[in-house]
Formats: structure tokens, C-alpha cells, sequence
């Protein structure tokens, strides 16, 4: 006879879609960051996009949220080999938001986090 708990452990999701998720917003913040100022040069629409503040904060946010829910969901994400890279490039990202203030080019910690964040759950896919 199997428990409830035994049978809803069982039947918990394993985190991947979220993962998969988090590697794609990654990527696409380091997209953001890197390739949109270079094609804003050829269609100056792109310009105006890649200078809007709110979307740095919804890629942010979501690849934080995104991170924290594998964190807290998913057992075999509490591990140093995912929380080290992933909770450095959570910070980082979010390090970004205001790294102007600093005097420091926002897209460098922003590519590095999302770097780190997208490498932390491809391990996790991966294994």
C-alpha cells in the first residue's frame, strides 16, 4: 500500500521544464545585451527597445524567479554544484539593474550572470 506522500513524491514535477525555461531566458538576456545594440545600428527601432528600462527588470525578475523556483522545488537543485553558479549569476543579473550607478557597463555583470545562470541549469538538464 503505497502512502499519499510516497504517491504525490512520485508524481512531482522535476523541475526540467523550468529549467529549460531559465537557460532560455538567459540566453535571451545575453542576447538582449550583446546583440541588440549591434543590430539597433542597422534598424534604429531596436534602439528604442534596447534602451527600455522595464524590460531589464522583467528579464531580471523572471530569471531570478525562474532560478529560485528550481531552487526550492526540485531537491536535487540544493546542491553546490547548481546554488554556487546560479545563486552568483541570480546576483549578478540583479547587480545589473543598477550597475550604472557604479559607474560600471550594465551588460557586463548581465552576461556573465546569465552565463552562469544558463550553465547551472543546463548542468542540471544535463545530468
Amino acid at each position: 500500500m503505497t502512502t499519499i506522500a510516497s504517491e504525490s513524491a512520485a508524481n512531482a514535477p522535476t523541475g526540467r521544464s523550468t529549467d529549460r525555461a531559465a537557460v532560455a531566458l538567459s540566453l535571451l538576456c545575453i542576447v538582449h545585451c550583446v546583440a541588440l545594440p549591434l543590430l539597433a545600428v542597422g534598424l534604429p527601432v531596436l534602439a528604442v527597445v534596447s534602451e527600455m528600462e522595464w524590460v531589464h527588470w522583467v528579464f531580471a525578475i523572471l530569471a531570478v524567479l525562474a532560478s529560485g523556483s528550481v531552487a526550492l522545488t526540485s531537491a536535487s537543485a540544493r546542491t553546490l554544484g547548481f546554488l554556487m553558479p546560479a545563486g552568483i549569476g541570480a546576483s549578478l543579473v540583479v547587480f545589473g539593474l543598477v550597475a550604472e550607478g557604479f559607474a560600471i557597463d550594465e551588460a557586463i555583470p548581465t552576461v556573465i550572470g546569465g552565463m552562469l545562470l544558463a550553465f547551472a541549469h543546463w548542468r542540471r538538464l544535463a545530468a
